[in-house]
């Protein structure tokens, strides 16, 4: 039998962000006179690639987007770049989904074989 190979983790390369660290950075701007108008966030790009000296990836492009989107109102991308800052409310847990009627016949079917299984195996 082959020993199993180990798995081998990607490592972040030279200037590689995670995107709490790119959301953190961007949210911490001093957004420029308009921000509230739509493209307010091409100057923040512009510099981006100012200081970067080069033009900012996708990724950083990306969460630009996600920002402007939320700044323009969409919930949704204002709780993506929320919880891309690493600012996510700690209670915070999805909600349980709500049973089907055919979910709970499968339970109950489920039951009556164990209580059936259970009566058979005790002597």
């Amino acid at each position: 039998m082959e020993a199993k190979k180990p798995v081998k983790r990607r490592r972040k390369q030279a200037g590689e962000r995670t995107a709490r660290a790119i959301c953190q950075g961007l949210l911490a701007r001093a957004l420029p006179a308009g921000a509230a108008e739509l493209g307010a966030l091409q100057a923040v790009a512009e510099e981006l690639e100012r200081e970067q000296g080069s033009p900012p990836d996708l990724y950083q492009l990306m969460m630009l987007v996600q920002l402007q989107k939320a700044m323009d109102g969409d919930t949704r991308a204002a709780t993506f770049v929320r919880d891309c800052a690493g600012d996510k409310p700690a209670g915070e847990a999805p909600a349980p989904a709500a049973l089907s009627a055919g979910d709970r016949a499968l339970l109950e079917k489920l039951a009556r074989r164990l209580e059936q299984a259970d009566g058979a195996a005790a002597p």
